[in-house]
């Protein structure tokens, strides 16, 4: 075959894979959409050149006879998985690391299909220089490949495989260390294939002995994700009823406030009556003031927070919000919570945002735990394409701006200053998240900013 030949096939081969990951990215994982990010020129071009550089390299290897080695298949296989990850980083603007998740799946998916097929189709490699031999491997690799690969990522969709692996992407404990084992893949495929054939087994054999193992490999994976992805959602699963709970008393609380404010009533209303019918209006206004501030004490603050929170829509982040009031009521600290527009969702996953806010709240508790008059305030506000989260309390300690992310670091004391070396962490995966620490007239205050995708 001549190089034009070779060229054109490997052409097709990886224009067809990144085709491929990428409708895995939006219909099998459903981690991409057009609607959300839009594909740009610079994007396309630049995936264009990539996919032809990809293609001019493995000719130049298949002429040069290198391509019979395991472990140029081996490197030419992360080359195309890497590819793939940053074509699709070009063209949807996504980060590496979910680009990566989707290559690494429809790299699997290819890997299995290709095996499937060579094992039904032929009971040896094909010697390309024969005609005959020539047809059967273009039909197989161009034609049953394709079709097998279609067939089974469709099959793992029925199966809703693709929603499993969607989760794992989004718990980054469990994706940190199941990235490790899955991109270990190509190691594992051709290193069994190449120490099998030089065991003295035949093509067909090591490719089924290697698509066995490998198919093994994966269920295994499979269950023992998904058990760790289970075990984690239990977890949340019981923090989300604690949170309901802690909701429900504070409910129960201004209901038991209401009741007792009920039965002093028809008294303040008596005293009250007296006062004027003697006409001294000065004391009965003072008398009505004092009433009003007494109901506003105790239960117009609590029912101003919960209209507040009623503009929370978001289940887990307002549980969070009921959990820390509670436990600042305990404590005999004030929140002030302001909560502008409904908030129901922004583009962080759901519990590295409900980490972040946990831990600026938490930070602000330990600041002003004691004092007098120890106040916290919280603001949540959803306008003009952001969403802001932020945190303000009563600085009492210096602060060294040039230490304050470092582990460890902390104006209380030791074995403390963990939380925002951990919440800097957080937030370095996000390219649409803006932090912001400041010190305003005596205040600490805390916030980022959330650039919505769907913004403009």
């Amino acid at each position: 075959m001549s190089f034009l030949s070779v060229f054109g096939y490997d052409l097709f081969s990886v224009a067809f894979s990144l085709a491929v990951a990428v409708c895995t990215g939006l219909f099998v994982l459903r981690t991409l959409s057009f609607g959300r990010r839009k594909c740009r020129g610079g994007g396309i071009v630049l995936a264009a050149v990539w996919i032809v550089m990809e293609a001019g390299a493995a000719a130049l290897l298949y002429k040069a006879g290198l391509m019979r080695y395991y472990s140029v298949n081996i490197l030419m296989e992360y080359v195309q998985l890497i590819g793939n990850a940053l074509c699709i980083g070009f063209l949807f603007q996504e980060r590496f690391k979910r680009c990566w998740g989707i290559a690494l799946f429809e790299g699997i998916a290819a890997q299995v299909s290709v095996m499937m097929v060579f094992i039904l189709t032929s009971e040896r490699p094909y010697d390309l220089s024969i005609r005959e031999e020539r047809i059967r491997y273009l039909l197989s690799n161009y034609m049953l490949g394709p079709a097998a690969i279609l067939l089974i990522l469709s099959l793992l969709y029925q199966l809703k495989v693709g929603d499993a692996y969607r989760r794992w992407l989004e718990h980054r404990d469990v994706w940190n260390w199941g990235t490790l084992c899955l991109s270990a893949y190509p190691v594992l495929v051709f290193g069994m294939m190449g120490l099998f054939t030089y065991g003295g087994m035949s093509r067909n054999s090591s490719l089924s002995i290697a698509y066995l193992v490998f198919t093994a490999a994966l269920i295994v994976f499979h269950y023992k994700g998904r058990e760790e992805w289970q075990r984690k959602e239990a977890a949340a699963q019981s923090l989300i009823v604690q949170q309901q709970e802690a909701y429900i008393r504070t409910l129960e609380g201004m209901q038991e406030e209401m009741r007792r404010f009920r039965h002093d009533y028809k008294n303040m209303m008596s005293g009250m009556y007296l006062t004027a019918k003697e006409g001294e209006l000065t004391q009965a206004l003072d008398y009505i003031q004092e009433m009003t501030e007494d109901f506003d004490s105790q239960i117009g603050g609590q029912i101003r927070q919960m209209s507040q929170l009623s503009n929370v829509c978001m289940t887990e982040i307002k549980g969070l919000l009921l959990a820390k009031i509670a436990q600042m009521q305990k404590e005999g600290t004030a929140c002030e919570l302001e909560v502008m527009r409904p908030f129901g969702g922004t583009g962080c996953r759901t519990t590295d945002l409900c980490r972040c806010l946990g831990i600026l709240i938490d930070n602000a508790m330990d600041e002003v735990r004691g004092r007098e008059d120890a106040r916290v305030y919280i603001m949540v506000s959803c306008q003009e394409g952001y969403t802001t989260f932020r945190v303000k309390n009563r600085l009492y300690h210096d602060i060294d701006f040039h230490r304050i992310w470092q582990q460890g670091y902390s104006t209380r004391g030791e074995d403390r200053g963990i939380g925002l070396a951990s919440y800097r962490k957080i937030l370095e995966g996000y390219e649409n998240v803006l932090p912001a620490t400041s010190v305003q007239d005596g205040y600490f205050v805390q916030e980022f900013k959330v650039q919505e995708r769907n913004a403009g």
